[in-house]
């Protein structure tokens, strides 16, 4: 039987006072000390929903990103952040990539506040990056994914392996739409190779056309929005683990963990890697408090199907 674990990766929704203290910062209202107090408390409060929900790895909830691209492109040479775009049919926004004439480099790995290992358990806790396929092919201007990949991200990975991340899941949304080469996504995979696992995931989207051709690329696991996605288009046996998007992250709906469950049982028997269940893509989509009833409801689906095992 497949292993099944439970966790949320990607950008988790800040709370009302969150949210109101960055408000208050920006209008000179409060300070920055006070802001960060309040992530703080966002942060524990966030860790101690998903321990409560039985979730395998946590997650540190990326509260203080803007969006999925934009600390590297505050924090490596040879990028900026660029327009204002929106993030696929969704109403918010990101700072698209944008490069600045010379080779992107990191200049020095992200910590805190944007990786909090320090507060997550050693070898239990889950980072999310872009994609360098999807960072390059978002950004405003040419920029190359190998180049992404070596001198961006795996550095920050490497950073990731020596303070206690057991998975990073990379954010991958520009496979939708047809007729996509993988070829540039594979070769940039190839440089990612080795600190950690690696698991792919396509957030809200489709990703029946492509799923054929992403099981043979280097990665351990892939994420499928089972919301957009037929089960049908599932290659089987399925070769990886597979990262399942059960928990629907841009409806407020609440899911029935019963339901899920039977979902993932179905699953199982399609499966020849571990079956991981998570939302299909970022909970920051929905209000902070239907995050947190989401993970308890996913942890109660895990819950289930492990007591069948």
């Amino acid at each position: 039987m497949p292993e099944i674990k439970a966790y949320a990766p990607g950008i988790y929704p800040r709370s009302e006072e969150l949210v109101q203290a960055t408000r208050d910062l920006d209008r000179g209202r409060t300070t920055r000390e006070a802001v960060e107090r309040q992530r703080q408390k966002d942060l524990a409060s966030l860790l101690r929903v998903q321990e409560e929900a039985g979730l395998d790895y946590l997650s540190d909830g990326l509260l203080a990103w803007q969006d999925i691209f934009r600390p590297f492109c505050e924090a490596a040479r040879g990028l900026e952040p660029g327009p204002l775009t929106r993030f696929l049919n969704t109403n918010t926004f990101y700072r698209a990539p944008a490069p600045s004439g010379e080779p992107p480099a990191l200049e020095s790995p992200l910590g805190p506040p944007y990786f909090e290992a320090e507060e997550l358990p050693r070898g239990r806790w889950v980072a999310t990056l872009p994609s360098p396929h999807a960072m390059a092919a978002f950004a405003s201007g040419k920029v190359d994914a190998r180049e992404l990949a070596r001198r961006v991200l795996r550095p920050q990975i490497e950073w990731l392996a020596e303070n206690g991340c057991a998975l990073v899941v990379l954010q991958e949304a520009a496979l939708f739409g047809g007729n996509v080469d993988l070829r540039p996504l594979a070769a940039a995979l190839e440089e990612l190779k080795g600190p950690l696992p690696l698991a792919l995931q396509l957030p809200f989207g489709d990703a029946g056309e492509v799923l054929g051709e992403l099981v043979e690329l280097e990665v351990e696991a892939v994420g499928v929005d089972f919301y957009s996605t037929d089960v049908e288009a599932l290659p089987r046996p399925f070769p990886k683990t597979l990262l399942a998007g059960v928990i629907d992250a841009r409806n407020s709906l609440l899911e029935d963990p019963r339901e899920v469950a039977k979902f993932g049982r179905a699953l199982l028997e399609e499966l020849e890697g571990e079956l991981h269940l998570v939302p299909n893509g970022d909970l920051q989509f929905v209000p902070e408090g239907i995050a947190r009833q989401k993970l308890a409801r996913l942890g109660e689906a895990a819950k289930i199907l492990k007591e069948e095992r």
